[in-house]
């Protein structure tokens, strides 16, 4: 009887290691259910090792990445920001993926959360404590995405936790070479482009620290408004007059036009009215010079704008490169001319 005791309980001991090892946190001698990745706060999250179903509903710019590590069937959340002409004509399904609803204060509650059923959750590092889901056992990775170089590092993590390193790699060398191109290109000019960046008004302008200063940076030129913080900045009409900006540069999402300046009697001495040089910027799934993934493509319009004579990209051709590259779409002749074109 006694034997017959041992051997039941041996067999449940047996049974018991081998449910231990299969689930999350199991000892990582045995078959490995998850897997650590750094996310770009710093910390350590565990994430599945087969990750089937994405939520990128709390920061928009992770559905892009998304798309350029080729892991967009994997969306199972996204925001409405997220879905435009553009992106259905990219993929179609974009428009049948799941929009969270959101609370009165624009959250995405913890139920809706669950509805979506998740392994992971990609989060701003902003708000990566407040939107932290591991106690529900859902992977929550928080993305940092302010400047190209973290925008480059976030491909690639994004492609770590879809395991699309190779296609990650890929598209960061592609974005890399583009950058090193302009640099080589931009790096003998003694005296450097002055830019003005308008953004939600003609009188509110990009500060060292904003996505658009890097924007002009990196295509060469320098932010006459670089000693700002904060993100957008007002300024007056005096600041505009003393730095007396080469190029001005108009964001196309705020009630800002070029023609605010080039009609403005008091700025007809500024070089960049007097030259001509006030331009819109260009768009086409978004604006191309916010943190997204189309930034690179402003960067270089940006830099040809500056220096026609030494950066000499075919913008047209560049087009057709780029959203075959990241997103495997061809634009047609008549959406690139009414991007490159548009006044």
């Amino acid at each position: 009887m006694k034997k017959a005791w041992f051997v039941l309980f041996g067999g449940l001991f047996c049974l018991a290691i081998f449910v231990f090892l299969k689930i999350p946190g199991g000892d990582r001698g045995g078959e490995h259910p998850v897997r650590t990745i750094r996310d770009m706060t710093g910390k350590e999250v565990l994430v599945p090792r087969e990750v089937n179903r994405v939520v990128t509903a709390m920061y928009p710019i992770a559905t892009q990445l998304m798309f350029l590590v080729g892991a967009q069937e994997n969306l199972a959340g996204v925001s409405g920001m997220d879905v435009n002409d553009v992106m259905r004509r990219i993929y179609p399904p974009i428009g049948k993926t799941y929009q969270p609803g959101r609370t009165d204060n624009g959250d995405i509650s913890r139920e809706e959360i669950i509805k979506m059923r998740p392994d992971v959750v990609f989060t701003h590092t902003r708000n990566d404590v407040i939107n932290d889901y591991g106690d529900l056992g859902i992977a929550t990775v928080a993305l940092k995405l302010e400047t190209p170089e973290e925008l480059i590092r976030g491909i690639e993590l994004v492609g770590e936790v879809m395991n699309r390193r190779g296609r990650a790699a890929a598209v960061a060398d592609y974005y890399r070479k583009k950058l090193a191109y302009i640099r080589e290109r931009t790096a003998h000019i003694e005296k450097p482009k002055k830019v003005y960046f308008a953004g939600p008004a003609m009188l509110s302008t990009a500060g060292g620290d904003f996505y658009q200063n890097f924007v002009i940076e990196y295509a060469g030129g320098v932010n006459v408004a670089r000693e700002g913080h904060g993100g957008w900045c007002s300024v007056s009409l005096e600041h505009l007059l003393s730095w007396n900006p080469d190029f001005i540069f108009v964001g196309n999402y705020g009630t800002a036009k070029p023609k605010d300046f080039t009609h403005d009697r008091r700025l007809a001495h500024i070089t960049a009215v007097k030259n001509g040089h006030v331009y819109m910027s260009r768009s086409y799934i978004g604006s191309w010079d916010i943190p997204t993934p189309e930034s690179l493509l402003g960067i270089m319009w940006l830099a040809n704008k500056l220096y026609p004579e030494d950066v000499r990209f075919d913008m047209g051709a560049e087009m057709i490169e780029f959203y075959r590259t990241c997103y495997g779409y061809t634009p047609s002749e008549k959406e690139i001319a009414a991007v490159l074109e548009a006044p």
